[in-house]
């Protein structure tokens, strides 16, 4: 399988790392924001979107006459998740296996990344001394929030940063907003056992998913 890859990528949050984020007031940043704003949140039509896009928000601040607002109201929204992800940083700690995965990926000639939805600011504090082993650590604030997981946009970006093109990558994750992203720009997906989805939720998805328990696994399919 070596042959095909030049990079393996992981997500950070439930795969390469335990955390503890307040996951019900991070995605709801957006809605305390607005409300500091007396913008009404419910008016806007976020398009039925799980992960929901920062673009409605701009077009109705427009609309409304507000768009001179719109990019204090999102770097607002931005601090505010970082700070909600950083809450708990301290009890971050890799899964067993994923600091040693990172020699063993190298040993195999490639490079090796985090592509996180946390901010970069969250990434550093989280993977501690183990950010600077990593060949590029990509956060939500590299680009416009709207590119980040699960747009493929993301896994692009991802791999420019890497040196290397989407096809080449083998992407490990722990939820669908991964896989999205992952195969939406032609990456190869991993799924793992450590986060939100099962191994039916994953089979689901993708009949022919490859699944394994942990991050640091994914060693053994280098092999």
């Amino acid at each position: 399988m070596v042959g095909r890859f030049k990079a393996v990528g992981f997500d950070m949050d439930g795969t390469f790392l335990r955390t503890h984020v307040d996951y019900d007031r991070l995605n709801n940043v957006d809605r305390e924001v607005l409300a500091r704003h007396g913008v009404p949140f419910d008016e806007i039509d976020f398009e039925g979107r799980a992960k929901r896009l920062r673009t409605p928000i701009r077009r109705w601040l427009e609309a409304n006459g507000r768009g001179s607002e719109w990019e204090g109201i999102n770097s607002e929204i931005d601090d505010l998740a970082t700070e909600c992800e950083c809450e708990f940083v301290d009890e971050a700690e890799p899964f067993p296996g994923s600091l040693e995965a990172i020699d063993g990926i190298r040993a195999k000639g490639l490079k090796v990344g985090i592509l996180t939805r946390g901010s970069l600011q969250y990434a550093k504090r989280a993977l501690g001394p183990a950010f600077d082993d990593f060949d590029a650590v990509m956060g939500r604030d590299y680009s416009f929030y709207d590119d980040a997981k699960p747009s493929p946009v993301a896994m692009v970006q991802f791999a420019s940063l890497l040196g290397v093109d989407p096809s080449e990558i083998l992407y490990v994750g722990d939820n669908i907003s991964d896989w999205q992203s992952a195969v939406g720009a032609g990456a190869v997906f991993v799924g793992v056992l450590t986060g939100s989805c099962t191994e039916a939720e994953w089979l689901d998805a993708d009949p022919d998913m490859i699944v394994v328990d942990r991050a640091g696994d994914v060693v053994e399919l280098l092999r």
